[in-house]
């Protein structure tokens, strides 16, 4: 049996990307702070294995003891691949530098970046040795690591520190011969609420928000389960090449 660990999967995209692995026949671990009837309900329908780890990842510390015990759940079911998605994220805060709460940062931070950071090490650490498991390791992305945007400093920034962990991460296991995975996923525009965060902004603390909003108007946002439904079918049906950045656009 494999297993998923899906962080954040209360909404939005990792809510649908969790009903699809239970869907495929895979258990689940659900990292977030709240947890969901409607997946334990569809694990049980399916036949597969709920877990639920509380986990509040703007708390780094929580988010270390949240990842070693989903890797001994994982470890310890002997599952032949075990799929980390990174899913969990913020977008604020949105404001230019020099308009921002410290505190607000830190958080942004601390979500986006750093937990998934610990997760991906004390992953890594509770399976090193394991010679059954197979990891392959999804750090969700955006466009905005890739480029500058008014307003989302800090978002682009975790984003493309995102990036650049899947790259380095990616080396250091080829370099020691592991069989382990790691990419990066670009999801696009999607229907979400964090859309809907984003429409809410001013123009004078981000640029881009009446563009946002006509991506809206104008039906232009993908449903999460269709994004959703390209990220699984990437990581279970293919062999995918460890360290890359995948689009969603390439993929539908």
């Amino acid at each position: 049996m494999d297993y998923a660990i899906v962080t954040g999967a209360t909404r939005g995209l990792g809510e649908s990307i969790a009903k699809l692995f239970i869907e495929k026949g895979i258990s689940l671990i659900n990292i977030s702070r709240s947890d969901h009837d409607e997946l334990k309900e569809m694990c049980e329908g399916e036949g597969v294995s709920c877990e639920y780890v509380p986990c509040d990842l703007s708390n780094p510390e929580e988010a270390g003891k949240a990842a070693k015990k989903a890797g001994e759940i994982a470890l310890n079911s002997n599952a032949e691949r075990i799929f980390l998605i990174q899913n969990a994220g913020v977008v604020t805060p949105i404001n230019p530098s020099g308009q921002v709460e410290n505190a607000d940062l830190e958080k942004s931070v601390n979500v986006n970046l750093l937990s998934p950071m610990i997760i991906t090490n004390e992953m890594l650490r509770a399976l090193q040795d394991s010679e059954k498991s197979q990891l392959i390791m999804v750090n969700v992305s955006s466009g905005a690591g890739s480029r500058p945007v008014y307003g989302w400093s800090t978002y682009c920034s975790t984003k493309a520190g995102i990036n650049m962990m899947t790259e380095t991460v990616s080396l250091e296991l080829s370099k020691k011969g592991s069989r382990h995975k790691v990419i990066a996923f670009s999801p696009g525009v999607m229907d979400t609420d964090m859309q809907g965060t984003i429409r809410s902004s001013s123009e004078k603390a981000f640029a881009d928000v009446e563009n946002f909003k006509r991506y809206k108007e104008q039906g232009m946002l993908r449903s999460a389960d269709t994004v959703a439904g390209a990220l699984v079918d990437l990581v279970t049906e293919t062999d995918v090449e460890s360290g890359k950045l995948y689009h969603v656009n390439d993929l539908l």
